[in-house]
């Protein structure tokens, strides 16, 4: 019972905030409160796992005297910071429009500002003081009034029973058996990315962010300054290169570095690849904004860099309202679907794409032969490629598709089919490679006899850099080097001006000019068709890292805070652009305007 009023009253909370908020939230529904009931359970589970331990643990009758008390501490502690959190977004929600992390709790409990609105809070929200006081006194009462008998140690099944509950408690609070706990992108699994807020709690997203160094809000420039030298909101630059409602189908290649591929690799192991990018707006000097899967994914779909100490996906930021290229495609009428042959759920792309704007998700769950699974990481990528195909055929027109190879990946597993046709290299990398790009082939053979494959504009681009232990591959160029290309069967396209370097950021305004259309957007990247630029950036450990084409080839500028050393007046322009993105970068997602209707 006392549990069951926890839950009932933090289902309140959320019916306080909707209706606090409403204008926010103008489509939450009676789906959306379960889903929201959902993650108040997982909440309870977090926050109430010592209590319920010490509540079925079987004691020694000595000890039981003790017992209530620890109890009675364990329970009003859980529940006080549960109503605390929640009830604090009731009130402070229509500033920020996102859920608190642990950080920016912690920040606004200590400066200096808070005290200061201290008393106009309690006159503003006295209603809602007086709430939480009678939630917390009624669920310590009704904890008070329930009685328990003694849970002797010498039973076996008090042990059976107490170990069943404490693991079914973990299992709640992980959100089931996935191999990941649940986190606080998954809301966007089951609600709309403007509800996701709603349906998650405070509690639940402080909770998950403990220990998450967020972004520091910089301050480098006066916002009159700061949006002269960048301003992530942008104006497209169509362009007539391609008919209208041209589908497009962007193929993400896992590990794909230039060192190990692209037209001008010096060790190049896709020779298909290569015969394509050769007759495509090719870029030569392209760099991935990230190392990883997870933080390619933002950068190339909705132009959000990895400059935090966390992915994107697994941050509070996550929760943020941002554009994804999807929706922005959605517009003009195009519907859109992402295929990863992992599991569902792995590295949280099916809540990622369903939060920048995905229609659907095709990944292991959805894939209808089970036997192509690889027995380690996903459907083997020639199978996968050729779903796609057969999917593609089935969409709306125009279509967005974007397929995320997996094979090229760690443990590199190659189909006993393909053993014998792939080219070895170095490294293991080498070998997946090369049958990713006969799997590609295969792919390319089956869409050039579909009726929508000369209206299709083909991305390649690679996620990251291949893992890599030779030393002359080690260098900040070849960390970050990848291939990126736009092809279109009319052979229209431009060819790219020399020395342009070019960044996943910029792909998706790239695809928008493109496409023709007339749009505003919000990106950190820029179309390569824009008068303006951005610096073609990347976070290291802290510092920041801007490439750029030289006679010596593709250098870079490094920055950060504690560097003092002198510079030339054309690296001194470099990191004033560095850090006017920086600044934008930070202060967005602190303040939740990664869209151009949140920028105020």
């Amino acid at each position: 019972m006392p549990l069951g009023l926890v839950w009932l009253f933090s289902g309140v909370y959320r019916i306080l905030l909707v209706t606090m908020n409403s204008k926010k939230f103008p489509a939450f529904g009676f789906q959306d409160y379960v889903i929201g009931a959902g993650f108040d359970l997982v909440t309870i589970a977090l926050f109430f796992l010592p209590f319920i331990a010490l509540l079925f643990l079987p004691l020694p009758e000595r000890l039981e005297r003790f017992r209530f008390w620890i109890k009675l501490l364990l329970f009003s502690c859980g529940t006080f910071l549960v109503f605390v959190f929640n009830g604090w977004d009731v009130a402070y929600f229509s500033y920020t429009a996102k859920r608190t992390s642990f950080d920016y709790f912690v920040y606004m409990l200590t400066n200096t500002e808070t005290s200061s609105l201290a008393g106009d809070f309690i006159a503003e929200f006295w209603w809602l003081i007086g709430f939480f006081i009678v939630s917390l006194s009624l669920s310590i009462w009704s904890f008070v009034k329930v009685k328990s008998a003694p849970i002797s140690w010498k039973l076996r099944r008090n042990w059976i029973r107490f170990l069943f509950i404490v693991a079914t408690f973990v299992i709640i609070g992980r959100g089931g058996f996935q191999l990941k706990p649940i986190g606080i992108i998954e809301a966007t699994n089951y609600s709309s990315l403007s509800n996701a807020p709603a349906v998650l709690n405070s509690a639940f997203t402080i909770i998950k962010t403990i220990g998450f160094k967020g972004v520091e809000d910089k301050k480098y420039f006066e916002e009159t300054e700061l949006n002269a030298i960048f301003n992530p909101i942008q104006s497209s630059q169509a362009q007539a290169f391609l008919p209208k409602g041209t589908n497009v189908c962007f193929i993400l290649l896992e590990s794909f570095g230039t060192m190990y591929c692209g037209p001008n690799s010096p060790e190049s192991y896709t020779p298909f690849l290569d015969s394509l990018l050769a007759q495509s707006m090719f870029f030569e000097d392209a760099i991935a904004n990230s190392r990883t899967s997870m933080d390619a994914l933002p950068s190339v779909i909705s132009s959000i860099p990895a400059y935090t100490n966390e992915s994107f996906i697994l941050s509070e930021y996550s929760a943020n309202q941002f554009q994804g290229l999807p929706s922005v495609l959605k517009e003009a009428g195009y519907y859109s679907a992402f295929f990863h042959g992992a599991n569902n759920g792995s590295m949280r792309f099916d809540a990622f794409t369903s939060a920048a704007g995905f229609d659907s998700y095709y990944g292991r769950n959805e894939y209808p032969i089970d036997a192509h699974f690889d027995g380690n990481w996903g459907i083997e990528d020639h199978h996968m490629l050729s779903f796609a195909v057969d999917e593609m055929n089935r969409f709306k027109k125009p279509f967005f598709s974007m397929i995320f190879t997996l094979s090229s990946h760690h443990p590199y597993t190659i189909p006993t089919s393909f053993k014998s046709r792939v080219k070895h290299g170095p490294e293991p990398l080498c070998a997946t490679i090369s049958y990713v790009d006969l799997a590609l082939k295969e792919f390319w053979e089956k869409a050039k006899k579909q009726a929508w494959f000369k209206n299709t504009l083909f991305v390649f681009c690679a996620d990251h850099v291949g893992p890599t232990k030779r030393w002359d591959r080690s260098s900040l160029e070849w960390t970050y080097r990848i291939p990126i290309g736009f092809y279109h069967a009319s052979m229209k396209l431009p060819k790219v001006q020399r020395g342009k370097v070019f960044q996943q950021i910029d792909i998706m305004p790239t695809i928008i000019d493109l496409l023709g259309m007339n749009t505003t957007y919000y990106s950190f990247g820029t179309s390569y068709f824009s008068p303006k630029t951005t610096p073609k950036m990347v976070c290291e450990q802290g510092n920041l890292i801007t490439f750029e084409k030289r006679e010596e080839g593709l250098q870079n500028t490094v920055w950060n805070e504690q560097m003092k050393q002198k510079r030339s007046s054309h690296e001194q322009q470099i990191i004033r652009e560095m850090k006017a993105l920086y600044q934008h970068y930070t202060h967005d997602l602190i303040t939740n305007q990664m869209t151009p209707a949140t920028i105020k």
